[in-house]
């Protein structure tokens, strides 16, 4: 048996232990992706990072709530510093999202208290490397420069893979992570 049969008899085994939870996810993956690119359409760099930081404080948010027995006991608000450090040090998410979720909120306060503050594409390259390599494809297509696309629309796709992990690691069981990663 070659490597393709054998992923594809592990694929289909992984379906029919997983088939309706792994519909629901991409159903709710595709609901995200169609919701983020509608509500980001047409707005400028603030709108995008300020938006995009929104989502994904509410996921980190989310996450939290889940993973913690009594949740209600932070409070009604956590510092967004304060919900990824919590978030990183009980392994809710890996330590690889550390820095570009740090840099995003670094550039949403750029935004919040620096009058003349303008995203540009020095910027866009410095969020970049924040990622690890292999963290996504399309992260990894705009860091060797091989997009075509406006830097608005680059800032758009890497900001939605960066929320798209999160939501991942909300939605996904250990149990369903593990077998794709073992695929």
């Amino acid at each position: 048996m070659d490597r393709r049969e054998e992923l594809m008899i592990r694929a289909k085994k992984l379906d029919e232990r997983y088939g309706d939870q792994l519909e629901v996810i991409a159903n709710k993956f595709e609901e995200q992706y169609e919701k983020f690119m509608l509500e980001t359409e047409g707005e400028n760099y603030f709108q995008i990072i300020l938006r995009s930081h929104l989502y994904i404080e509410f996921e980190m948010a989310e996450i939290l709530n889940s993973k913690l027995t009594h949740p209600q006991e932070l409070g009604d608000k956590l510092a967004f510093n304060v919900a990824l450090k919590i978030l990183l040090a009980i392994g809710a998410i890996p330590l690889d999202l550390k820095a570009p979720i740090n840099f995003l909120n670094r550039i949403r306060n750029k935004y919040a208290h620096e009058l003349d503050f303008q995203f540009d594409e020095e910027t866009f390259e410095k969020f970049v490397d924040t990622f690890a390599i292999g963290f996504d494809r399309s992260v990894d297509i705009y860091r060797n420069g091989l997009n075509d696309y406006s830097l608005l629309k680059s800032l758009k796709q890497v900001l939605f893979s960066l929320w798209v992990a999160l939501i991942g690691y909300r939605l996904i069981s250990e149990d369903i992570a593990t077998e794709l990663n073992n695929l």
